[in-house]
């Protein structure tokens, strides 16, 4: 097999352009994996890069994208996992690629997230801004890396990532989903990730706040039914999740999935007994992340209360296999409504494509490279 040449889109710098550039890449050797890709999808993340920047983001260019599919091209010797042909899927948050390390290694714990080298695709390790990639033999081994089956939409297969954050939150405190009251603040596309998780997983009540109406009605429309209501975000918000959650007196899990401070703060207020909040949209930008402060009791609502305080931000191989358990069987009938016409682009649309999965009422951009 010939070496195979690959056309990469970087951007030069914060607020700047994607410029391509084509190059020969290397046939995979021992170990590793060459991938041609099938579809990127735009995360938030995606969006704040181009615009500002992150210091994540040591060097510029930068190769980013990192909510991908890919088809397995070749392999190099010793690799048994895949085979010419898969269609696979790949996460964000990656290892450091020191197999000794006790978080990332072959006898690490895999609390990728933990580790001091932690590493993520888009970030400290090239994105998927790019048509072929070659990926080492360590990713191959304990990298969040998965196949689908034959005849997969790549489509779906380019959501696995965003899928797998969502349900490291919902599956971190067990039975906090099934037959539970959600409440899911914002209804952008995490939201819209987790009312289908939360349908899929048994859910009794979902209620879905966000203050502009425009993407409130999408999402009740193309993904609610009986079990879910939406909230409009103003004054009276708390007051009318109460009342939503009758004959219960309080939400047993609240998602907060909108990246501001005001966010945070309403969804303090919707703690009660035995609530589980998931702070799932942290608030970040080149300069860093903000200090939101926030005075918690102890003994009268940890230990009487029985409250839950958590976060979310990447997701470990946990999340990637339940995310590709829900895909792969099918659980997810209405994943295709979360793009429509004008939310799908070409590799050489990179910069339309981020500015469209700014717009408020977009949900899921995807870059299509075949």
């Amino acid at each position: 097999m010939p070496a195979t040449e690959s056309l990469s889109y970087f951007l030069d710098r914060p607020g700047g352009a994607f410029t391509p550039a084509r190059g020969p890449i290397p046939l995979p050797g021992p170990g590793e994996i060459l991938l041609r890709t099938r579809r990127t999808s735009v995360c938030q993340s995606d969006v704040v890069i181009q615009r500002v920047g992150l210091p994540r983001i040591r060097e510029w260019p930068a190769v980013i994208l990192h909510e991908v599919s890919a088809t397995v091209e070749a392999v190099g010797e010793g690799v048994t996992k895949f085979a010419p042909g898969d269609l696979v899927g790949l996460g964000c948050d990656i290892p450091c690629g020191d197999r000794t390390c006790i978080y990332c290694g072959d006898e690490g714990t895999g609390d990728w997230t933990s580790c001091p080298n932690t590493q993520a695709t888009g970030h400290e390790f090239p994105g998927f801004a790019r048509s072929h990639a070659v990926l080492p033999d360590w990713f191959v081994d304990l990298g969040p890396i998965v196949k689908f089956p034959s005849g997969f939409n790549p489509d779906h297969a380019c959501q696995l990532e965003p899928l797998a954050c969502t349900l490291e939150g919902m599956t971190r405190v067990n039975n906090c989903i099934e037959n539970r009251v959600v409440v899911l603040i914002g209804a952008g596309a995490q939201s819209t990730y987790a009312l289908q998780c939360a349908r899929a997983m048994g859910a009794r009540k979902i209620i879905l706040v966000n203050r502009g109406a425009a993407r409130l009605d999408r999402v009740l429309i193309d993904f609610g039914d009986d079990r879910v209501v939406g909230v409009r975000w103003d004054d009276a918000v708390v007051e009318r999740v109460f009342a939503e959650c009758r004959p219960f007196n309080e939400p047993h899990f609240v998602m907060m999935n909108a990246p501001c401070r005001e966010g945070y703060e309403l969804s303090v207020k919707l703690l009660g007994y035995g609530t589980v909040l998931d702070a799932h949209a942290g608030v970040k930008g080149a300069g860093g992340k903000p200090r939101i402060a926030q005075e918690v009791d102890l003994n009268n609502d940890i230990h009487y209360k029985l409250q839950c305080y958590q976060a979310t931000h990447g997701s470990s191989m946990h999340g990637i296999r339940l995310a590709h358990s829900l895909l792969a069987e099918g659980k997810l009938p209405l994943l295709d409504r979360m793009t429509r016409p004008d939310e799908r682009f070409r590799p050489d649309q990179i910069l339309e494509a981020i500015n469209r999965a700014a717009d408020p009422d977009s949900l899921k951009v995807i870059i299509d490279w075949d």
